[in-house]
């Protein structure tokens, strides 16, 4: 089938390599030639290790089936479509009337928007029964797991993004209500608004070393540092429309953020966020400070209890989520069974009343 991508940064290009290992012709599409070149020498000199790490393949050399191109109009044979661009409504909005006017009726336009939902983007489009939720966990090529949902896509679309996520060896899961932030981004930023507050009173080496130690696979401020500062302040902002100061920073951690954003310390992408990185490897520094991570697992653990009030889905499917999103083998849940709910909800409780914090009040 023929495929495209629009967007070429990190998640672009790891989805387009998906694309193509599955079998399909992808075009990848772009603004900045730049972009596209740097996809393209990913694609050929980084992705079949990638592929291979996560037991992909690869099938060929999936670089031999990806276009690159500054011009939408080179999707017009296209049947499915990705957008991955930034977390602006207003950009998704504009690139969907774009497509509107390149593609036939028919087509398919998943979203990879990790802090929208697929109405939004596809408010203003002529054909939103085509738009569907289509969100990959961040690093895509390792995690298996591509979200679904969409209020407004008929089933036809659903059923193809269905068979297209199995096509690149992900299991499918759909949600059964769309929501902002979905599933996995809500639990993911349960745990990161969690750190920004307790950043108060500990260093982000101590939080983070501490949630490794309980068998996190990455800490929440290394996984702000990953996606990218700015784009953590982007999506808390999306949020704040559907949820209000639910998933809000502190002051002082917003102002720490922002004073990153401008100073250009974004995290990996640009070498240096919370915590130094050496390409995609974060040098998470050594600490003999102690900290206590439960208000953070937690905060997860009531983000979980949400999403099944919500109707987003039961609490075995969130389990599922979170495991596949995270590469972990033990979900929201697991952890409440073993650590005991009253133990839990007495920490929710407890930094609730210190904090005012929404992400700390108690919902079971």
């Amino acid at each position: 089938m023929r495929t495209g991508v629009v967007g070429a940064g990190v998640m672009g290009r790891d989805i387009a390599g998906l694309l193509a290992n599955g079998g399909h012709d992808v075009t990848l599409v772009d603004v900045d030639p730049d972009a596209l070149d740097a996809a393209r020498a990913y694609h050929r000199d980084e992705l079949p290790d990638a592929l291979a790490a996560a037991d992909l393949g690869p099938n060929g050399p999936p670089a031999e089936r990806i276009g690159y191109d500054t011009d939408l109009g080179s999707l017009a044979d296209a049947r499915f479509v990705v957008e991955a661009v930034p977390e602006r409504l207003d950009l998704k909005r504009s690139l969907l009337a774009d497509l509107d006017d390149v593609l036939s009726p028919d087509a398919v336009v998943g979203t990879n928007t990790s802090s929208l939902t697929p109405s939004d983007v596809a408010a203003d489009s002529e054909y939103p029964e085509r738009v569907v939720l289509f969100h990959f966990a961040n690093p895509a090529i390792p995690r298996d797991i591509v979200e679904l949902s969409g209020d407004d896509a008929s089933e036809a679309t659903h059923d193809r993004a269905r068979s297209m996520a199995e096509d690149i060896g992900k299991q499918p899961i759909r949600l059964q209500r769309e929501y902002r932030a979905n599933g996995l981004s809500r639990l993911s930023a349960s745990i990161k608004c969690a750190a920004t507050w307790e950043l108060l009173d500990a260093s982000a080496a101590a939080i983070d070393r501490a949630a490794r130690a309980v068998g996190f696979d990455r800490g929440p401020l290394e996984f702000v540092d990953l996606i990218g500062v700015d784009v953590h302040l982007a999506t808390v902002d999306n949020l704040a429309g559907a949820y209000g100061d639910r998933y809000a920073p502190p002051p002082e951690s917003r102002e720490r953020m922002e004073r990153m954003r401008e100073d250009g310390r974004l995290g990996m992408k640009t070498g240096e966020g919370f915590f130094e990185w050496d390409g995609e490897e974060c040098r998470l520094p050594d600490t003999d400070e102690a900290y206590d991570v439960t208000p953070v697992v937690a905060a997860l653990v009531n983000e979980a209890h949400r999403l099944v009030a919500d109707g987003v889905a039961d609490e075995e499917t969130v389990n599922d989520i979170l495991k596949r999103g995270s590469g972990g083998d033990v979900g929201p849940f697991d952890v409440e069974a073993m650590l005991g709910r009253e133990f839990l909800r007495e920490t929710l409780i407890r930094r609730h009343e210190e904090t005012g914090a929404g992400v700390y009040d108690p919902v079971f």
